[in-house]
């Protein structure tokens, strides 16, 4: 079981909080089937196997993922033993055996269950007694799991009495188990829960600072093209003539956007805090026309020398510096706008992509 005093910080890792689900699900079937629930664990093992079941699990987490896996296994052929589906337990169990050939529950089950279709052993109706029973039900070994359905009997036909005496004595370790289970998992749901929480906070925060970018940097002669996760500045008509030689247009609007740009970071910086990580980070993509004998792909020189020319105009007014600006040649065949002949001299230019800054990691 996964131990509930990890550090916080692994859940901030997707892997890590997709285990923690697994573990969660899995949990909470294994407490249902305890009390008796047999429809309700069924339910939430099919739910484990909609969160990510997996026979080869794969990744950092694959020892972890590898241990859940069993557990569901071993636990959904509990549950249909239970039941009387005896013929799906084994196949679990089977499962189990593929996985990890030395698995003891696994074994165990699959000697009972063998030596029921043997006529050796039966299967019975579990009788309800009670908290004794439900825990003597959770004590009791591999194919007994809680106060419902089925039992199968795992000794000979005379000595209940000793079972039932060693099941009482066990009965308040049982409970006590049964009670830092449900501890386990309360404590795991309450840490997806923050994580949760904090990704639809990071998500508004997100929001926000593009919306204030979207406001901001909005002038004439450029279009704002607000997306999920970033917005795009589009010059209405060709910022470079030719060459990497920028118009007086183009150098004018790059100017009065570096000013924009440095008073939208102090003032994002100051609403959130000193060494809160806020702020935007800008690319700046030059743009250039495939030409007859060029290469019709892969960017080119002189479209990173236009990026590299914007990012000077933006800076020179402003407290912005050349290196807080990522430089970058897009595609030939990608320009702001279709690559028509009549779109040509608008395509010979830049783009800005404004993207929020992520935060640091939480301590």
């Amino acid at each position: 079981m996964t131990d509930v005093t990890d550090d916080r910080a692994d859940v901030t890792d997707p892997a890590r909080a997709r285990a923690l689900s697994l573990q969660l699900a899995l949990n909470r079937a294994h407490s249902a089937a305890r009390t008796g629930d047999l429809d309700l664990a069924a339910r939430l093992l099919d739910e484990l196997d909609e969160l990510g079941e997996s026979d080869e699990p794969s990744g950092p987490d694959a020892h972890s993922a590898h241990a859940t896996v069993l557990a569901a296994l071993n636990l959904r052929a509990k549950v249909h033993a239970q039941r009387g589906e005896l013929t799906e337990a084994d196949a679990c169990w089977s499962r189990v055996e593929a996985l990890a050939p030395d698995d003891p529950d696994a074994a165990a089950g699959r000697r009972t269950l063998a030596k029921i279709a043997a006529g050796r052993r039966h299967a019975r109706p579990v009788v309800h007694t009670g908290r004794v029973a439900v825990v003597a039900a959770a004590l009791a070994g591999v194919a007994l799991i809680g106060g419902g359905g089925w039992l199968l009997a795992t000794g000979d036909d005379g000595d209940g009495d000793r079972r039932s005496s060693d099941s009482v004595a066990e009965a308040d370790t049982g409970s006590e188990r049964l009670r830092e289970e449900s501890r386990r998992a309360d404590a795991l749901k309450e840490r997806l829960e923050a994580l949760e929480a904090g990704d639809t906070a990071a998500a508004a925060r997100r929001d926000s600072t593009l919306d204030a970018v979207a406001e901001r940097l909005a002038m004439p002669g450029v279009e704002i093209r607000r997306h999920a996760d970033d917005v795009q500045l589009v010059f209405s008509t060709g910022v470079f003539p030719y060459d990497s030689v920028i118009g007086p247009q183009g150098a004018s609007a790059l100017t009065e956007i570096g000013r924009r740009l440095a008073d939208l970071e102090s003032d994002l910086g100051a609403g959130a805090g000193a060494g809160s990580g806020t702020g935007v980070e800008t690319t700046v993509v030059g743009h250039s026309v495939a030409v007859p004998g060029g290469a019709p792909s892969g960017g080119s020189v002189v479209a990173l020398n236009r990026a590299r020319v914007a990012a000077q105009y933006l800076a020179q007014d402003s407290d912005l510096r050349l290196t807080d600006f990522r430089l970058v040649s897009a595609d030939q065949r990608r320009g702001p706008f279709p690559a028509t002949e009549a779109n040509a001299p608008r395509n010979r230019t830049v783009t800005l992509l404004i993207t929020p800054k992520e935060p640091p990691p939480a301590p």
